[in-house]
């Protein structure tokens, strides 16, 4: 099969910001689909893993942003599996702009596990050669993401966990973590800077009826800030670390 799947996407009016440019979780979703998409190409139907109690649980997720685009934009992104090792899968992401620039890059670790058990689970042969990837990487799932927490706390809003923000696993989504702390930044940040790097690292899950704590750490350099930031929930356990670069406009 194809390594690399490509998909094609338009940025609608809800997918802007107060400058007209598409939001960083729409960015984000375009990902999730376009590596969804592939997985149902395969065979593998999120549906189904759902039935028989298999999830891809993410683990790190980092994004590199080059350029907003605006309405009514076109989008190509494309998506392959890098590769593979026991539990572990790491899948790349890029997005093309409709001069074919490439505006973003991103890359996330994955964990595939049994999610009524809670254990992993080894993944499958098939899927290495769905995938295109000839034999196991063994530094897959070796080299995390290591997060700091914040040292100081400039901003704290909390939030409870909708029915909006889970998906089909019954857990909050992946971009739901990022729209949460992006609530902490002043709005004078939000419309004078750009983020131009994001880092994410997932410890635990979150399912409807939790409520959490957003902590938000700021450094400012110059014309950049950086930003450090902790998801927490009632029981005081770290759910997620960020941290998010920003350049001014």
């Amino acid at each position: 099969m194809e390594r690399v799947f490509t998909k094609e996407y338009e940025v609608t009016y809800r997918d802007t910001d107060a400058r007209g440019e598409c939001f960083l979780t729409s960015y984000m979703n375009f990902m999730a689909d376009c590596g969804l998409s592939q997985d149902e190409k395969y065979g593998f139907v999120i549906a189904d893993m759902v039935k028989e109690n298999h999830t891809w649980m993410l683990v790190d997720y980092e994004i590199t942003i080059y350029k907003y685009v605006k309405y009514k934009e076109k989008l190509r992104a494309i998506t392959y599996i890098e590769g593979m090792n026991k539990f572990y899968a790491v899948r790349y992401f890029k997005i093309y702009n409709d001069k074919d620039d490439l505006i973003l890059e991103g890359k996330t670790l994955v964990i595939l596990v049994d999610s009524k058990k809670r254990r992993p689970l080894s993944i499958p042969d098939e899927h290495y050669k769905a995938y295109g990837v000839e034999e196991k990487t063994p530094t897959i799932g070796r080299n995390k993401l290591k997060l700091s927490k914040c040292k100081n706390v400039d901003y704290k809003k909390e939030f409870n966990v909708r029915y909006s923000d889970i998906d089909l696993n019954l857990h909050v989504g992946n971009v739901t973590y990022l729209g949460w702390i992006l609530e902490t930044i002043p709005f004078e940040i939000m419309t004078d800077y750009k983020i131009y790097s994001v880092k994410i690292k997932y410890q635990k899950e979150l399912t409807y009826g939790d409520k959490v704590s957003v902590k938000t750490e700021m450094e400012y350099n110059d014309n950049n800030i950086s930003a450090y930031h902790e998801i927490i929930n009632e029981s005081e356990e770290v759910v997620a670390l960020l941290e998010t670069h920003w350049n001014e406009i």
